[in-house]
């Protein structure tokens, strides 16, 4: 029975992901989504090996972080203007916008010109990241329906999880086989790929839209305002342990683990994407019980670490079980509490709220890592996911409130209210 009951699940996660994937132009969305991923996951890399024996560490850590920076505050920005202009248009541009980012970066590197053009490049390249990662989210849904909102975000999640793996490694090979110059040149025919593949669902047309709009709209929803504070936190706690890692390794003499610790976590990520994202119509319960569960893993990492570095790479996996399924429930709620008329914005708000929380996250374990060792991030993780999870809970309330229809009251003739 037991036997039966599982293949009888592998066939529906089988059948949910083919059914995505099958839908009227589902497989370049796919594609497209894979390719799009690809260049940011290989630009630090690619950063650091390129600049820091021009110039030095620091001015390749400013560059990796000015791209980060304008990537986050112009996501928003990027998602209203394909809200409100012609799709293809506004991809067009920032490609443009892209390109010149990345022969400008190579240009100044290759003439060992002021640091200055340099971050002035790598600022373009974040202002100008053509937005398909934003546009994707609500594509998937156009194509393959509302129901299949869930499988499609933990689609994303998963292969941003595969990217975050390959990423780094191509652009490694690439700079030491051939040329540190190579990766963005691969990156660029990348992110070029990416738009070329984007199909334009049916109904999502891009046609101009005359009305200005309210540049706040989205951050005056406050089931949104919730849902993305969860975002934030969540972030945050994720990145505390993705550099908490590292350091650990470092501490115990076993550097060459860094690599294997990250890949378990995004194998757990995938695994837990990919199967949890099947579950039809999930309750509004799940966001914060996967949050729960994230945090329990969390602690189980912490306790692995005062055993040794074999126990926390056997724990990696299944504590990156929730990741995944996390982020794809996040990005849900995202699309579903947010005002109509802006979901592209919206999604570029949540955009910039990860990249922050990341940020966040990252400044923050570094530091108590460095003065009181890796397994104080217990300090930091659990209590940033809880608080999390209080978040998305509270937001998922505020909305089912917001659409509960109200029970019209039975009006009293006159000799009732005579009476």
């Amino acid at each position: 029975m037991s036997d039966d009951s599982t293949s009888s699940r592998m066939l529906r996660l089988s059948a949910t992901y083919r059914g995505l994937l099958s839908a009227p132009g589902g497989g370049r969305l796919a594609s497209a989504s894979l390719v799009s991923k690809l260049p940011i996951n290989m630009f630090s890399v690619s950063a650091v090996l390129l600049l820091s024996p021009r110039y030095s560490y620091a001015a390749a850590g400013l560059a990796v972080s000015t791209m980060l920076v304008a990537n986050a505050v112009s996501s928003p920005v990027r998602g209203r203007l394909v809200d409100r202009y012609r799709v293809h248009a506004v991809l067009a541009v920032c490609l443009v916008g892209y390109l010149a980012g990345t022969a400008g970066l190579m240009a100044s590197a290759a003439g060992r010109l002021p640091l200055g053009l340099v971050v002035a490049s790598v600022a373009m390249i974040g202002l100008c990241f053509p937005p398909v990662s934003i546009l994707l989210r609500g594509y998937w849904v156009a194509v393959a329906g509302e129901q299949m909102r869930v499988p499609a975000n933990s689609l994303e999640s998963a292969l941003m999880d595969v990217t975050l793996i390959a990423g780094p490694v191509a652009a490694t090979w690439l700079s030491t086989s051939a040329s540190p110059f190579v990766p963005f040149i691969a990156t660029s025919v990348l992110m070029a790929l990416a738009v070329t593949l984007l199909p334009l669902p049916r109904g999502a047309s891009g046609a101009v839209r005359t009305d200005a709009g309210d540049w706040l709209k989205p951050l005056r929803s406050r089931p949104l305002l919730h849902v993305l504070a969860a975002m934030f936190l969540f972030c945050a706690a994720l990145s505390t342990i993705e550099v908490v890692l590292p350091v650990y390794a470092q501490q115990h003499h076993v550097v060459g683990y860094s690599g294997w610790f990250l890949g378990g976590l995004s194998v757990g990520s995938i695994v837990g994407a990919l199967v949890l994202g099947a579950v039809p119509s999930p309750p509004r319960l799940m966001l914060p019980a996967l949050l729960g569960v994230f945090v329990v893993g969390a602690c189980l990492l912490g306790f692995a670490m005062t055993v040794g570095p074999v126990l926390v790479l056997v724990v990696c996996p299944v504590t990156g079980l929730a990741i995944g399924s996390s982020f794809g429930h996040l990005y849900t709620a995202v699309g579903t509490v947010g005002p109509s008329g802006c979901e592209n914005e919206t999604q570029g708000w949540a955009t910039s709220c990860s990249t922050a929380g990341f940020a966040a996250g990252a400044a923050a374990g570094a530091s108590v890592a460095d003065v009181a060792g890796a397994p104080a991030f217990l300090l930091l993780t659990p209590a940033a996911a809880v608080a999390a999870a209080l978040f998305a809970l509270g937001g998922l309330r505020v909305r089912a409130v917001l659409t509960t229809p109200t029970v019209p009251q039975p009006v009293a003739d006159e000799s009732e209210l005579r009476s």
